[in-house]
This record gives structure tokens, C-alpha cells and sequence, in this order.
């Protein structure tokens, strides 16, 4: 099938610019999934976008001072039931050409990876979780974003190859009203970072993920909730970690199967010594 591809302005909240990595705003993963998920419904309204397969991201999209962006975006229906998008800047120079910044699959069946169910983890067995970082130490030292994007919630427990905490969302608006509230992701995506920071020697970026499936996405929208997230690794390798994350509460689920983080700094940004030293 052909290829749908145009030019469009991407609005420049002041929010966004609060989403930085060393020192650079760039467009959060969760705003690129939530843009090429409401124009793929736009577009294809027959397509579950809740159901989202090879999401990679493929190079930071630097944010510009000025309000908005020129973007282009590529649909595409592959078959019945899945839809391709991607988002892609233009670079000018001799050769001008397109820079995918980010593409995936809408719709479709979910592979599930491994240790992930359509159910939220059961509780802990009681014992004591082995480490919990406050709130306000992650967002000055570990995860250093702007107000906006500070949407983990109290404390967050790193136990063994989890993490878990809760999650609160702004009031502010939503990529996509058949998904969950980007903030939310977003937040449970620190909880990644987070964990990986306190035993690898990087800061883990995230990079794509195998699948996302929600169900009850409207209850996972709710700003000033308190909803939870659990992520558990499943791999890690010299400069990449993997993970499966859940965010859930009020009924709704939403599950990342495959979360990839990378050190994107190329070993230029590395956690702080005392979370090598804390965990020991």
C-alpha cells in the first residue's frame, strides 16, 4: 500500500522544554507515541491504536526555541488490522535528508514478553523493600527534569531486579484521548532509569520497546490520581537494559513488554557515586 506522507507545525508547549537530556529539550518518546497515535486514528479509525507493536526511537528530536516545529510524518496501512507512523525532522545541508525520530506498528495482536501478564503484579511477601529513594532526591540528582515532568509520587522502592512506586499526572493536556496520560509513562520510564542507575555505570535513555497493550485507557487519565507502576528487568548487557513496566489503577492497565534503555551519552553522563556505593 502507498506511503502517506506530509508536512506539518508540532505546537511547542512550555511544558515540554521541563523534558531535557544533557541539557537539550527534546520531545518526550510519550508525545511522539500519542501524535502518530491520534493521526493514524485520524486516519484509520478501524485500527486499535491501545495496541502498539516495534516502537523505536531512533534519534533525540532536539526542541528549537521557537514555539513550533517542522515535522514530517509517514502512515501507512499495512493490512487490515496494523498501521505503520513514523515522525521524522529534515536536515539541511548539501544533501538534505529526512531523520526518523521515531516509527512503529498501531494495531495488530501483542507479543507478550516473558514475566509479563495481563494482571498488575501481587503484592510483595512482606519483606522490607532493600532500598527507597524519595521523590525529591530523583528529580535533583537522577532524573534532573523540569516540574512538569516530575510525576513519580512519594518514594520509589528498588528490590532486587524491581522497581515499583506510584505515579500522579499533571493537569495539563493529553496527546491522545484513546491513551493514557503521556506523564504517566513517562514517570513509570524514570522508575527504569532509576533502578538501572543504581547497578549499571550509565544513565539509561530509553530507546523503543517490543509492545503496549491498555485496556481501560480512560481510567489511566485521570490528573492529580495516584496510580501505580512496577517495572522488573529482564536483560542487561554492556550499554543496553531491558525491562517490562506497568503502570495501573481505577481498572486500567497499560504494559510495555521489552522496554529498551541504552546510554545514549556515548559515557559522557553516569549516575552519581553514592548510587553504586548505596546499593553496594
Amino acid at each position: 500500500m502507498s506511503i502517506d506522507r506530509f508536512e506539518m507545525a508540532l505546537p511547542i508547549p512550555p511544558w515540554l522544554r521541563d523534558h531535557h537530556f544533557a541539557g537539550r529539550a527534546v520531545l518526550p518518546l510519550v508525545e511522539a507515541i500519542g501524535l502518530l497515535a491520534r493521526l493514524i486514528a485520524e486516519k484509520f479509525p478501524e485500527i486499535d491504536v491501545t495496541r502498539l507493536n516495534n516502537a523505536n526511537f531512533d534519534k533525540l528530536l532536539v526542541l528549537p526555541e521557537e514555539d513550533v516545529l517542522p515535522i514530517f510524518i509517514e502512515l501507512e496501512r499495512r493490512d487490515e488490522r496494523q498501521a505503520y507512523a513514523a515522525l521524522m525532522t529534515k536536515k539541511v545541508g548539501k544533501i538534505s535528508r529526512l531523520l526518523h525520530h521515531a516509527q512503529m506498528l498501531f494495531g495488530g495482536g501483542i507479543e507478550t514478553a516473558p514475566g509479563q501478564s495481563s494482571k498488575p503484579p501481587p503484592p510483595e511477601n512482606g519483606s522490607a523493600p532493600s532500598w527507597a529513594i524519595i521523590r525529591e532526591k530523583i528529580y535533583a540528582e537522577l532524573v534532573p527534569f523540569g516540574p512538569s515532568y516530575r510525576s513519580l509520587h512519594g518514594e520509589l522502592y528498588l528490590q532486587g531486579d524491581t522497581a515499583s512506586g506510584t505515579l500522579i499526572a499533571p493537569d495539563l493536556p493529553l496527546s491522545c484521548p484513546a491513551l493514557p496520560h503521556p506523564f504517566l509513562l513517562d514517570g513509570a520510564m524514570h522508575a527504569a532509569c532509576v533502578h538501572g542507575q543504581s547497578f549499571c555505570g550509565f544513565v539509561p535513555f530509553p530507546v523503543g520497546f517490543a509492545a503496549m497493550e491498555v485496556e481501560k485507557a480512560g481510567s489511566l487519565q485521570q490528573p492529580g490520581r495516584v496510580y501505580h507502576t512496577h517495572c522488573r528487568l529482564l536483560a542487561a548487557a554492556k550499554n543496553e537494559l531491558r525491562y517490562n513496566v506497568r503502570v495501573w489503577g481505577d481498572g486500567g492497565i497499560m504494559n510495555i513488554s521489552g522496554l529498551v534503555m541504552r546510554d545514549v551519552s556515548g559515557g559522557a553522563i553516569k549516575p552519581p557515586a553514592w548510587m553504586r556505593q548505596e546499593k553496594g
